[in-house]
């Protein structure tokens, strides 16, 4: 199972200074998320994962995978945040330093941020500014997400789900997000599942 082909410029492709698009989203989440609690070490295990799912996909969404695991996060920097929904000041950053649009939808709508963005009252605004990606990139990058621990360890998509549960109280916005999200997060994982099976069994 595969995605349709999407124009774009390629996010792996390397930029003028010879860096590809995964180097320079490396050194960028290192300057980024550098000191903000676990959020470097989870990103950096979202784009071990997403490097498995990435081959699921044509491109230019293959290739725009592992920057935007990288990136998801980057939000959560202090000078990023100005909305206070990082998926989106993530998103607007990346654009704004003109990032592929493929990475930029990515981040934009990583994990719930529709659920969130509502309960924010920003929803009209993520959709203006940026596209919902296809479903396939969306569900690899939730996979990954669900699948990689605060510290960036391996991990089940419920363990993943009960711990954000748990380190968010049930008042919080991201706790309603999740709870609202859940049932089509845990659908996306078990998508991309059925993805890397059939592609192990393809493999012989």
């Amino acid at each position: 199972m595969t995605l349709s082909a999407a124009t774009g410029v390629h996010a792996g492709a390397a930029d003028d200074d010879g860096m590809s698009g995964t180097d320079r989203a490396s050194r960028l989440v290192t300057t980024l998320l550098d000191g903000v609690g676990t959020r470097l070490a989870h990103s950096l295990g979202v784009a071990e994962q997403a490097e498995r799912a990435s081959p699921l996909l044509v491109e230019p969404w293959r290739s725009a995978l592992v920057p935007a695991a990288l990136l998801h996060d980057i939000g959560y920097n202090a000078e990023l945040a100005l909305a206070g929904f990082h998926p989106l000041d993530g998103a607007r950053y990346l654009r704004d330093q003109r990032w592929p649009q493929e990475v930029c939808r990515l981040v934009a709508w990583h994990t719930g941020a529709a659920a969130e963005g509502r309960l924010r009252g920003l929803d009209a605004e993520l959709v203006d500014e940026f596209p919902e990606p296809p479903p396939e990139p969306a569900a690899a990058l939730a996979w990954a997400d669900m699948t990689s621990s605060p510290c960036g360890e391996r991990c089940s998509p419920q363990e993943r789900l009960g711990e954000i549960l748990l380190r968010y109280p049930p008042d919080s916005i991201v706790h309603g997000a999740i709870t609202a999200s859940t049932g089509g997060l845990l659908a996306a994982a078990s998508l991309v599942d059925q993805m890397l099976a059939e592609a192990r069994d393809a493999d012989g």
